[in-house]
């Protein structure tokens, strides 16, 4: 009796340390993996810029699915968009050179042109603060004062957005479906939406004609919670 207790206990404890092992194994795989895709985008990074600023057709070159460059100044958010509106969420595990990675790639919704009037751009919410993980610093709006702006630079131009509104919101929100407004009532009727639910606002009030761009991730304890962070083009 004592045997089989002693053989219960063993192969309890090698299960124990098998789990541990595995464990181990998928976090140090996953924070390497972390490592080196930024590390790639680090490449790219270095790739695009010279001193006359980013070569974004350079970029282009690399991946013709590329369309352009976002970032927010003095934060890790610094990286391509991608654009697929035939396959919305190809790089959504994938990486600029078309390979698995846990942490994706920034893109803009499949359906929006780079003329539509709402570009909503769509990045991982990661712990380690890369990607898009910079925006839930927004939901303490000193943190917007410290950053108030958003750039997103195209093969057209380099242009700057100022952070208008931030609010946590569902997956399946309306604001996902603001592309573009055929009129001025539609356009009034989205912000006057948005500034309701809104956490906060800004005075960079958006008026009809300015284009908007809309950072989203993940964010919060519900699986289908998400954070916005709406800006508007500055003249």
């Amino acid at each position: 009796m004592e045997r089989k207790r002693k053989i219960r206990i063993g192969i309890i404890i090698a299960l124990l340390v098998a789990a541990l092992a595995a464990g181990g194994y998928y976090i140090w795989q996953e924070m390497y993996s972390r490592v080196q895709e930024q590390k790639a985008f680090d490449r790219i990074h270095q790739l695009v810029n010279d001193e006359n600023g980013r070569n974004i057709s350079l970029l282009i070159e690399q991946n013709r699915d590329c369309v352009g460059w976002v970032s927010i100044p003095d934060t890790t958010l610094d990286y391509p968009v991608m654009h697929t509106p035939d396959n919305p969420q190809k790089y959504l595990r994938l990486s600029f050179e078309e390979k698995y990675s846990f942490s994706g790639v920034p893109f803009l919704d499949a359906r929006c042109s780079l003329e539509s009037d709402n570009l909503i751009i769509y990045g991982h919410n990661l712990k380690n603060d890369t990607m898009f993980s910079s925006l839930g610093g927004y939901i303490q709006e000193s943190y917007s004062r410290k950053h108030p702006q958003i750039e997103f630079e195209t093969e057209r131009e380099k242009a700057v957005y100022s952070v208008f509104a931030v609010a946590q919101v569902d997956e399946d929100d309306e604001w996902y479906n603001f592309v573009d407004a055929p009129n001025r009532k539609n356009f009034d009727s989205y912000i006057k939406t948005v500034q309701e639910k809104a956490d906060y606002t800004t005075d960079a009030v958006p008026e009809f004609g300015q284009q908007l761009l809309t950072l989203t991730t993940c964010y919060g304890s519900n699986k289908s919670g998400r954070l916005i962070v709406v800006s508007v083009k500055d003249n």
